[in-house]
This record gives structure tokens, C-alpha cells and sequence, in this order.
């Protein structure tokens, strides 16, 4: 070999050499330690979990948990504050920290686990993620610094005793930066920093404007009804009024479709009703949400008289009592409906309440469509009732009972006059309404004297 291959050689061969050699010198010196515990010289922030088993290391992540949990000063110019940050649910993800500490150095490309190994033997500090419920934090911050917020308040409708209407302004509210707080409250204790934060107030728009709301063009008081109801019967009242409840309030955009059972929701004691009766196959029968269809006729009626479009209604199998016939409108959730339209350039605002025995529905809207309006209902056929004749082994031959009582039924019309300036501009003709006749069901006696037979003898 010339002097200069040798030279060559050696240039290749002596890196390669101290390469081995320091490989092997960082091997010697790093610990590999037993699979079932943190490698040496891995940290979670300060806390030194090396050689820990699982158990050991959730333990101690508690205890750092509770460490960052101690309370923290806040401050805005001369006035401070002490945060609980118990109250603001700050927690750890305890066994993700630990996993991702005993994942060091063992997942991973031969050549990752080197490197992870090496920067262990150095000393490994992790930086936990560190978790605050926003909401609390919120909460407790308003309480905390009321004396430095201003919470903003969104503009609405005044409706008075006499029915006017009137807007209620809104301003913008002035509170505490929660996001920001949030950042600095975690960087801070990922530091290690107890000084105390600094907080940061920004301004907050009304979630409905001034000018957002007299935009929606409710001015005036377009069409009312009212119906009683007898405050004996319970539950039918205590339906009535969550259903009314669940309309009052509601604001209904230019050309919107109204679904009532979409507002009013099912009928069940998870939204709050009671068993009351309601009309079925032409009979009264207990049912849920018994009442709820006075609360659909009310309005049904608010809407002819406030000349609003009627998009589906669907008359009662029988008349009701507290409507004139022909104006009452049933529902039946997910399969009856009573909709609307709001046919105006403008919104509409729904008042409904009970008071005195009382249910009331009034609509409120834009006096450019603010009509004279008159509803007729008439009868234009009566359907006699059926007399059936059944026989009955448990009554005495010659005597009869009346089972079930006979009721007639009609064909209505109706029709909606529209007014203005005293001047009819407008005759509507409406939905008719079918009320199926209830035949008259006799119970005929056949039994001779002294033999009458119960049912369940007729049954054996």
C-alpha cells in the first residue's frame, strides 16, 4: 500500500472510529432503564419523573395538578383580585402526561430512540397541556370584577299596557378579555410565573342593535284573540300555559312559514305536559298535552284577524265550545300541523300569555299592514245522527239504555273581510270544515227476568 492510499484510508477510517467510540461512550452513559418506568432525566415541567412506574408518576402529576391550582392574583390599574383557579375546572390530563413520558426513548426508529435517549440523559423537561373551562373562567372573572364590566345590552321591543310599541335601545358592554386572561393565566404557569396578570377589557357589541331592531318594522298591533278555559280542569290549563309560553316571544322574519308543532315542540312530560283530555276518533280521552289545541285555535284566529296567509289547518273530528264553529284549528305533533305565512315586508313579534282563565295571542307587526278585518263562519249542511241498536244480555229484555249519545255533524263554511278605510278591498274565502255526525248507540236489554248474564259470564 503507497503512502498515499494509506492516507486515504486513514481519512475515512478515523471519523468512522471516533463516531463508534462516542456512540458508544453516550450508550455507556445513558440509561436505558426497565421498560415498565420513565427513562432517567425526563421532567414534566419541574417534577423529575424519572424512574417512576405508572402508578408512581399519576400521583405525582396530581400533586403538580394541585400545585398550579393554588390561587393567582389579577390586577386592573390599582384594583386586584384573587382567581380561585380550583373554580375555573384547571386540570391536567394526567394519564396523557404520563403516557407521553414513558413513550420517551422506546417508539419509533432506532435512530428516534437514539436521539430521545441522548436528550434524556441531558434532561428532558415536557410542558404539560394545561386545561381551563372557558365558560368558568368566565363566570367567575364577571362576579370578581363587576365593579370594572359593563355588560351590553340588546336592543328589544316594549310592548305596553295599551299595546304600543316601543324600542328598547341597546349599548355596547365593556368586559374583561376572557381569551387573552386565558393565554397568560397558562403561560404563567407553565413559567412558573406568580406575578400577577394584568387583565385586558375589550368592548362588546349588543347581540341586537338599536338600529337592528327598529329595521325589523314592528310597530303597531295587527290582529288579537282570546279564549277561556275553566281553571278547574288542572292539567289542561297547566298545558295551556307551557304552550302558550313556548310562542310568547317568538319573532317571525318577512315571508317566514310558521309551524306550530315546529315552535310548540312534541307534546311529552320531557317538555313538561300532562295527561288532559283531547278530542280522538270524535270522544274525549286523556292524552298528553290535552289544551294544546286551544292554544293552535287562539292563534289561528289572531293570524285571520291580523290578515295574515294561511298555509295548513285542519279542523276538530268535532266543534269545540270555545271558538264559533268553523275557526278552530287542530294539531297533532308530527302529523297535524297549523302554519302561517308572514305575507309583509316586515317581522312579525308574537305576544301570548294567560291571565284570568284567560289565554290571549296578540300579533304585532308594521302598521303599513294594518287592516280592518272581520272572520264569518256559518253552517252550510247538518248531518243527522245514525240511531244503532245493539243487544245486551246483561240489561232486562224490554229495557234500554243510551250508550253512547248521538251528536250531528256539519259542513262549514267561512270567509275573511278585509277592510280598509272602512271600504271592503278584500273577501276571502277560507278553509271549510267537515264535523263527522256521532251516531246515537242504544243498548237494548234481551235478558229475560232472573237471567241476566254478566260479561263475564258471556265470556266463559
Amino acid at each position: 500500500m503507497t503512502k498515499h492510499r494509506f492516507k486515504k484510508h486513514t481519512f475515512f477510517i478515523l471519523p468512522l472510529v471516533t463516531l463508534v467510540i462516542l456512540v458508544s461512550y453516550l450508550i455507556l452513559n445513558m440509561s436505558f432503564g426497565p421498560a415498565n418506568k420513565i427513562l432517567p432525566g425526563v421532567y414534566l415541567m419541574d417534577l423529575n419523573l424519572s424512574n417512576m412506574d405508572r402508578h408512581q408518576a399519576l400521583r405525582a402529576v396530581q400533586q403538580l395538578q394541585n400545585r398550579l391550582s393554588q390561587p393567582v392574583t389579577l390586577k386592573y390599574q390599582d384594583m386586584q383580585w384573587t382567581l380561585p383557579l380550583k373554580r375555573i375546572g384547571l386540570k391536567l390530563d394526567a394519564r396523557a402526561e404520563v403516557q407521553r413520558a414513558m413513550d420517551i426513548g422506546r417508539y419509533g426508529s432506532p435512530w428516534r430512540k437514539f436521539v430521545e435517549r441522548r436528550q434524556a440523559h441531558r434532561g428532558i423537561h415536557l410542558k404539560p397541556q394545561i386545561y381551563i373551562d372557558t365558560n368558568l373562567l368566565e363566570q367567575v372573572v364577571a362576579e370578581a370584577t363587576e365593579a370594572i364590566i359593563l355588560p351590553p345590552r340588546d336592543a328589544g321591543l316594549v310592548i305596553n299596557a295599551d299595546d304600543s310599541v316601543e324600542v328598547s335601545p341597546g349599548h355596547a358592554g365593556r368586559l374583561v378579555d376572557v381569551d387573552k386572561l386565558r393565554q397568560d393565566l397558562i403561560h404563567n404557569l407553565l413559567q412558573g410565573n406568580r406575578e400577577p396578570i394584568e387583565l385586558k377589557l375589550i368592548e362588546v357589541a349588543p347581540g341586537h342593535s338599536t338600529e337592528e331592531v327598529k329595521a325589523m318594522g314592528v310597530d303597531t298591533l295587527l290582529g288579537s284573540y282570546s279564549t277561556h278555559f275553566d281553571p278547574n280542569m288542572v292539567n289542561r290549563t297547566y298545558n295551556i300555559s307551557v304552550a302558550a309560553a313556548a310562542l310568547d316571544g317568538l319573532t317571525i322574519s318577512p315571508h317566514e312559514v310558521v309551524s306550530f308543532n315546529d315552535v310548540v315542540g312534541p307534546r311529552s312530560t320531557e317538555a313538561g305536559y300532562k295527561s288532559a283530555p283531547v278530542i280522538i276518533n270524535n270522544e274525549l280521552v286523556d292524552d298528553f298535552g290535552g289544551g294544546v289545541c286551544q292554544v293552535s285555535t287562539t292563534l289561528y284566529n289572531a293570524v285571520l284577524l291580523s290578515n295574515l296567509e294561511i298555509v295548513e289547518r285542519t279542523n276538530h273530528s268535532i266543534p269545540i265550545q270555545y271558538v264559533p264553529i268553523g275557526r278552530d284549528a287542530t294539531v297533532v305533533f308530527d302529523a297535524v300541523d297549523f302554519k302561517f305565512r308572514n305575507n309583509t315586508d316586515y317581522w312579525l313579534y308574537i305576544q301570548s300569555y294567560v291571565s284570568d282563565n284567560t289565554l290571549y295571542i296578540k300579533i304585532f307587526g308594521n302598521s303599513r299592514y294594518k287592516r280592518e278585518v272581520v272572520v264569518r263562519s256559518w253552517i252550510e249542511e247538518t248531518y243527522n245522527p245514525e240511531t244503532v241498536i245493539e243487544k245486551d244480555y246483561s240489561i232486562k229484555a224490554g229495557d234500554r239504555v243510551v250508550k253512547q249519545k248521538g251528536m250531528p255533524g256539519y259542513r262549514v263554511a267561512a270567509e275573511r273581510v278585509v277592510m280598509q278605510d272602512g271600504r271592503v278591498i278584500k273577501t276571502e274565502k277560507l278553509p271549510s270544515s267537515i264535523y263527522k255526525a256521532r251516531n246515537e248507540i242504544i243498548s237494548e236489554g234481551m235478558a229475560e227476568p232472573g237471567a241476566i248474564l254478566s260479561n263475564q259470564d258471556l265470556n266463559e
